[in-house]
């Protein structure tokens, strides 16, 4: 593998570049059948050095550089080595991946991912209210929840306490106290309390819409695939990366009810009065129940906001270094918290960096797909004339005890193939047939919707998929940079593959030949000795050094029999107009 990221470097630095070339294409040279263009090799250079700096010598060693680079490819070609299955599997590999920034709408990628950026510099607090509704519902039962969500928002806004309304309303079943069947232990509900996030710590719509609402308001009913939402928007703060504190802890299996048993409260008020006239660290050790803090005077390990409770981080970070809190409630018991410090996120270029490699694996990048889909239609002058008719029949011959089926073919259903072409686009067509065959992939699934909805939603996810496929055959036509990116991984790879067979292996499985190269280096590693013997340094003392010369060896033998096979020819009119540059 290291040999291979050599060799893969080295395509790097000689990189094609075609793209600039085109504003000069003289023949600088010609390497056996293959012509090198001026443009090409300026590129080539410049990928690593400035033009404007090269002497005559540099350009010289580096034209014999890349001479040979070119025959080292063409002969790897002649030989068939991009042929094999395991060569045309990792290209194709590389070429889907590269070609994926190619198959989303560039403009909408950076909308979203500046909007991503300018999130991860806060956190927020929110509470939400959920009224569940299918993404498959209705459009009457979709309007029924939403103007349930309406009334909800309206009695908060006329007084109703958002948690009260969180533990009335809700059908987030995590809101209100319950009693789990199984454990029969008893569970606080969070009253709609969410805690502290940030972006891409939920579902998008959800994160636009509490980062969409201004602190202390309610949202108007947000869409998900879970339903509607209300989201109180409770704080927001500037990111931060770690909290760090340390707590005095008190077990009170009462406190999230907001009460306290007599002999707690003495307790809490005597800790109190101690941290008035005592250190945190004495308190700790005279009162906290916490073996593990306690015995590191405190001292807890550091969280992001989070992975505690809203109430715990709150009563934190609004603290000063220093400062300790009023006792802090939770499932557990109190805590008084001090604050010891807070390290706020760094956000920056690397920042950037992480959230594009999320995006890119995040639901939120679907709209950039589809954003690119509209624009290919238009591109590709779609149409769907055939469509409605094929609907109509698919609708007329299928049931949805079809679904149920994993025998039934409707690819051969008497009529089908007298309709039209569904949809054309560019030279495609997608046909009734094309369609059927994609909808047997579904038999056997369950259908929540009505049929007619159901075979939309398949057409529409085929069209899709059918577009982003030929799209994809063409970017080498479409993008000249895609076409030399390609290109360059291929030649780096025959690259690797030829000098592994010719010089770096060759080298070490000749083992014959790598005696008799030894024997004639071996004076060059001399090895004193008292009697003034000459003697000198075994083969495996310096194995992997005379490995090395060996190599540089075959390969120099190698390269003049390229040279004979794949005649170089340089313009040397040409190469003087570059020295001018």
């Amino acid at each position: 593998m290291k040999m291979r990221r050599l060799a893969l470097s080295l395509v790097a630095i000689m990189a094609m570049g075609n793209l600039f070339a085109q504003s000069n294409s003289d023949i600088l040279m010609k390497v056996g059948k293959e012509k090198i263009s001026k443009g090409e090799f300026v590129s080539a250079y410049q990928k690593n050095n400035l033009i404007s700096e090269a002497s005559e010598k540099d350009l010289r060693e580096y034209l014999e550089l890349y001479a040979n680079y070119r025959m080292k490819v063409q002969e790897a070609e002649s030989l068939q080595m991009d042929t094999s299955v395991a060569f045309q599997r990792e290209l194709s590999s590389y070429k889907n991946q590269s070609a994926q920034q190619y198959l989303t709408d560039a403009e909408v990628t950076d909308q979203l991912l500046n909007e991503a950026y300018e999130r991860s510099k806060y956190q927020i607090r929110a509470s939400h209210i959920l009224l569940r509704c299918l993404p498959t519902a209705q459009p009457k039962d979709t309007l029924a929840v939403y103007n349930k969500a309406i009334q909800i928002r309206n009695e908060i806004l006329n007084g109703l306490d958002f948690a009260a309304a969180a533990v009335k309303y809700s059908e987030d079943e995590s809101a209100r106290d319950f009693v789990n069947p199984q454990t029969k232990r008893f569970h606080y509900g969070n009253k709609g309390d969410l805690g502290y996030f940030s972006v891409m710590e939920m579902i998008y719509p959800f994160e636009c819409g509490a980062f969409n609402t201004s602190l202390g308001q309610v949202s108007m009913p947000v869409r998900t695939q879970f339903g509607y939402h209300l989201i109180y928007v409770r704080d927001k703060v500037p990111a931060i990366a770690k909290i760090f504190i340390s707590q005095i802890f008190v077990n009170d299996s009462l406190a999230l009810k907001g009460e306290a048993r007599p002999e707690i409260k003495t307790k809490l008020s005597a800790i109190q009065s101690a941290l008035k006239t005592s250190s945190f660290e004495n308190v700790v050790a005279q009162f906290s129940e916490d073996a593990a803090s306690k015995e590191k005077n405190g001292n807890m390990d550091p969280f992001t906001p989070n992975r505690r409770p809203g109430d715990y981080v709150a009563a934190a970070i609004k603290l000063k270094p220093g400062q300790h809190s009023e006792p802090v409630a939770s499932i557990l018991g109190w805590h008084i918290l001090r604050l010891d410090s807070i390290v706020y996120s760094t956000v920056n270029d690397e920042t950037r960096f992480m959230l594009k490699n999320k995006l890119s694996r995040d639901a939120r990048s679907q709209k950039s797909k589809e954003s690119l889909l509209n624009k290919l239609k238009k591109e590709y002058s779609y149409n769907e004339k055939g469509k409605a008719a094929a609907m109509k029949f698919f609708n007329k011959n299928l049931s949805e005890s079809y679904f149920q089926s994993t025998r039934m073919a409707i690819d051969s259903l008497k009529g089908i193939e007298k309709l039209k072409p569904m949809c054309i686009f560019a030279d495609q067509k997608i046909s009734a047939v094309d369609f059927a065959h994609f909808v047997s992939r579904f038999q056997g699934s369950p259908i929540n919707i009505p049929m007619a909805d159901f075979l939309e939603q398949i057409f529409q996810r085929l069209v899709g998929d059918r577009m982003l496929q030929y799209e994809n055959s063409q970017l080498t036509n479409k993008y000249p940079e895609y076409r030399e990116l390609v290109k360059e991984f291929h030649d780096g790879m025959l690259l690797y593959e030829i000098n592994a067979k010719k010089v770096w292996n060759a080298a070490i499985q000749d083992t014959v030949g790598l005696e008799r190269f030894y024997e004639s280096v071996k004076t060059e590693y001399p090895v004193a000795q008292p009697n003034d013997s000459l003697q000198y340094k075994p083969l495996s003392e310096i194995r992997a050094i005379i490995i090395n010369r060996y190599q540089d060896l075959l390969e120099q033998k190698w390269l003049q029999e390229l040279k004979a096979k794949y005649p170089v020819e340089v313009d040397e009119q040409v190469f003087k107009s570059i020295l001018k540059k």
